[in-house]
């Protein structure tokens, strides 16, 4: 289907998000099994239990749009899921390897930020003020996630070993 107007923009984007939040819901187990802090453990299943409340406000925002709840492969989103499965894999332990799986939970919190900003923008645009208010709620909560991971990884480097 040709993208014609605003809608159709907004509509595209929220499919976009759809499979985003689908691909992110099934790596966080990965990345909270792989930390070794239970704190971040902890934030990657606090997040995990968010991105289900995502899925199903998208779910409900579609109705809100009219239109059918069906998603269309995110590339980005893949791209930072397999970033993600490299960081599990990599080598390393404590703190070092804390560090590299919070930073690919923070790249994936300022996709879904930026993603989810442009969303409620062109709801308001539209004039979808409801819709707006319902993205705008998760991306309240990217935020907050992406504010708690970035304290966390503070942390991390206060305490990760230094070279000799």
């Amino acid at each position: 289907m040709a993208i014609a107007n605003l809608v159709d923009v907004l509509h595209h984007s929220m499919k976009d998000l759809l499979s985003a939040e689908r691909q992110f819901r099934d790596v966080l187990p990965m990345l909270s099994e792989a930390a070794e802090s239970e704190e971040l453990a902890a934030a990657f299943r606090e997040h995990r239990e968010q991105t289900v409340e995502h899925i199903e406000r998208l779910e409900r925002g579609f109705e809100l749009l009219g239109r059918t709840a069906r998603s269309e492969t995110c590339k980005a989103a893949k791209g930072l899921v397999e970033e993600g499965r490299s960081a599990v894999e990599e080598e390393g332990e404590g703190e070092v390897k804390d560090l590299l799986l919070t930073g690919a939970g923070r790249k994936v919190e300022h996709y879904e930020i930026v993603s989810y900003a442009d969303a409620v923008e062109l709801a308001e645009a539209c004039g979808l003020d409801d819709l707006a208010a319902l993205l705008g709620e998760s991306l309240d909560e990217e935020r907050q996630a992406d504010e708690k991971l970035h304290s966390l990884g503070q942390r991390l480097v206060e305490r990760a070993p230094m070279p000799a």
